[in-house]
C-alpha cells in the first residue's frame, strides 16, 4: 500500500508546462518518507490508475492557463465515470484516473487532490517563466501540507499566489 502518490505532468520544454516536473524533482530531492511515491512524466496515462487504487492520498499537479499566472490552486478532485471516454489514449485527467482505477482495481484513495499553477508562457522554452519559479515553493508548500493532513478552506485554495 502506499501512503501517498504524487503524479505530476508537463512538458519541459514548453515553458511553463513543465512547472509540475520541477515540483517532483524538487519534492524529490525534499522528502524522504519512503511511503510517498512521485510520478513525473509529460502526460497522465490509463497506466496510472493501479498505482492509484494502491494509494491513500493522490495529489495531481500541473500547469494551467485558465489560473492567474503564479497562483497556485489546490482543490479536491473525485471519480467522474464521464472523464474516462478517452481513458484508452495516452492523456488522462484526474477524475478520469480517478474513475479508472476504481473501475479496473475497485479502489481509490481516500483523498485526492488536483495542485495547478498558473503559467504564463507555454513557448517552446526549456526555462519557466519567473513568476512559474516564484510559485513552484508555494506549490511545494501545498503539497507538503496535503501530505500532513492539512486541508484548507476553499477560498484560500484558490487565492494563494507566488507574488503572496
Amino acid at each position: 500500500m502506499i501512503r501517498a502518490l504524487i503524479l505530476t505532468c508537463g512538458n519541459p520544454l514548453r515553458g511553463d508546462d513543465g512547472v509540475g516536473l520541477q515540483i517532483a524533482h524538487s519534492l524529490a530531492v525534499g522528502i524522504c518518507d519512503p511511503d510517498t511515491e512521485i510520478y513525473s512524466q509529460q502526460q497522465w496515462t490509463p497506466e496510472l490508475a493501479e498505482a492509484i487504487s494502491r494509494a491513500d492520498l493522490a495529489i495531481f499537479v500541473d500547469a494551467s492557463v485558465a489560473v492567474a499566472p503564479g497562483e497556485v490552486r489546490a482543490q479536491p478532485v473525485s471519480p467522474d465515470s464521464s472523464a474516462t471516454d478517452s481513458g484508452m489514449t495516452h492523456t488522462c485527467s484526474p477524475s478520469g484516473l480517478l474513475a479508472l482505477a476504481q473501475l479496473l482495481y475497485g479502489r481509490t484513495p481516500d483523498r485526492s487532490y488536483l495542485v495547478t499553477v498558473g503559467g504564463q508562457s507555454f513557448d517552446h522554452s526549456d526555462q519557466l517563466s519567473e513568476i512559474a519559479r516564484r510559485a513552484v515553493p508555494v506549490a511545494k508548500e501545498r503539497i507538503k501540507a496535503l501530505l500532513a493532513g492539512v486541508s484548507f478552506p476553499r477560498e484560500e485554495a484558490n487565492s494563494r499566489t507566488a507574488s503572496s
